[in-house]
């Protein structure tokens, strides 16, 4: 992989986790309700929306569903 991939790649992080943010802020929802309702850790919220982790499919999915709205939604960014 090259610098300059690896750079797009941690952009699309940095992006994807600002939106999961925005949303689960305008829903009122904390990080570890979030977590609670996705069944999922509370890291696995806060690394993601600090562009630190690349998720899964079935993990996107549970936190459309937490959040109630489409996984297309959470790539909207």
């Amino acid at each position: 992989m090259t610098q300059n991939t690896k750079q797009r790649n941690l952009k699309k992080l940095a992006a994807f986790g600002r939106n999961l943010q925005r949303i689960r802020i305008e829903k009122g929802i904390s990080q570890e309700d979030l977590a609670d309702r996705a069944n999922v850790a509370f890291s696995t919220i806060n690394k993601l929306e600090n562009g630190h982790l690349n998720t899964g499919v079935c993990t996107v999915f549970d936190l459309a569903r937490a959040l109630k709205v489409s996984p297309k939604e959470l790539f909207d960014f």
